[in-house]
């Protein structure tokens, strides 16, 4: 099987490559108007549960609640808000201001009619980096703020970009990253979009270096987790947040 692999000629190999990536596109893209069709028939408005938000992965609320009980955290910005399951999760749970920002009409317009009436929360139609950009002539940079960047997908692939636009303008800031690789547990889940484009630390190790980041993996081991299984990586400046990362037993330094 492997010799016939190598006898393919380049084009019909990459042919085949193309199709699969399309069809893999159009799954991920079926798969989630379901889910926000689901959303809308079975649970039009947010309800909180052990099974909603952040993947429903109990180890990575775990992560979110020790952060914000042992940081001085004081507002949260996400990037992709999809249909508001994680943003209203992190507002209720914190008791923080949540500014979110969603690409996606559709998903931008679910989340607004699910989350209406949820203090403490700000939804935007807007791409992710023109959101951080706007938010860096505000006050709240000024702010410690908890990042949640989940707005990654396919070609559009923003993750580095949104790491440099945080860590150049904020001083304080804690950053976890979804659908990350977790590089010594495969158990973990990510999003890998080929052509150099897997989320993992080599695609954020050139921003890691220039603002001179630590970087956290999740304590617990994939097979300990629930939900989706979804893996993540926490990032921060070092000094006083990093250190006050490091003590969470829900964290470990990322390898």
């Amino acid at each position: 099987m492997n010799i016939a692999r190598h006898l393919i000629p380049g084009p019909v190999k990459q042919r085949y490559l193309d199709i699969k990536k399309r069809l893999d596109r159009l799954e991920l893209t079926v798969r989630g108007l379901e889910t926000a069709l689901d959303a809308m028939l079975v649970n039009p408005k947010y309800v909180p549960g052990d099974d909603i938000g952040f993947n429903g992965q109990r180890h990575r609320k775990k992560i979110f609640g020790d952060i914000i009980a042992n940081l001085p955290v004081e507002a949260i910005v996400e990037t992709g808000t999809w249909i508001g399951n994680t943003t209203a999760y992190m507002a209720q749970t914190s008791e923080k201001p949540v500014c979110s920002c969603e690409l996606n009409a559709r998903f931008h317009a679910i989340a607004k009619l699910r989350l209406a009436g949820i203090e403490r929360v700000q939804l935007e139609l807007n791409d992710s980096r023109s959101f951080l950009q706007k938010l860096t002539t505000g006050g709240l940079v000024e702010k410690c703020v908890f990042f949640y960047l989940d707005a990654h997908w396919y070609d559009d692939l923003p993750l580095a970009k949104e790491v440099d636009l945080i860590a150049a303008h904020w001083k304080r800031f804690i950053v976890m990253i979804d659908d990350f690789k977790v590089s010594d547990d495969p158990g973990y889940e990510f999003d890998d979009y080929g052509n150099g484009k897997t989320l993992a630390l080599p695609l954020i190790n050139e921003a890691i270096a220039a603002h001179q980041l630590a970087a956290f993996f999740p304590a617990a081991a994939a097979r300990d987790e629930t939900g989706a299984r979804r893996g993540c990586v926490v990032l921060a400046s070092r000094g006083e947040l990093a250190g006050k990362l490091s003590q969470l037993t829900s964290l470990r330094p990322a390898k």
